[in-house]
């Protein structure tokens, strides 16, 4: 009986291990880069999420902000004319 519980958790720990395994190498294989700029926009906004601005929320303005070749039709009314000075940064 004892021969047979070492077997199973000896497997378990082999297949944990070979699970692990494959689920790095799916994750590297699969990872989304995205512009470190995003990240600091969206710091800067004021995180109401509100929709204001014609976005789902500060991260999907943060996105197109970044992407867009200027600033222009961009317009956050919760953080104002000082936010938007700063992303302009």
């Amino acid at each position: 009986m004892l021969k047979t519980i070492l077997l199973t958790v000896a497997c378990l720990v082999v297949l944990g291990l070979l699970f692990a395994v494959v689920l790095y190498c799916v994750a590297r294989k699969f990872a989304v880069e995205e512009d470190p700029r995003i990240d600091v926009v969206e710091k800067i906004m004021p995180g109401a999420n509100c929709g204001g601005c014609g976005f789902a929320g500060c991260r999907a303005f943060a996105e197109n902000v970044v992407k867009a070749p200027d600033m222009k039709g961009f317009f956050c009314p919760v953080g104002g004319d000082a936010t938007m000075k700063k992303v302009a940064e």
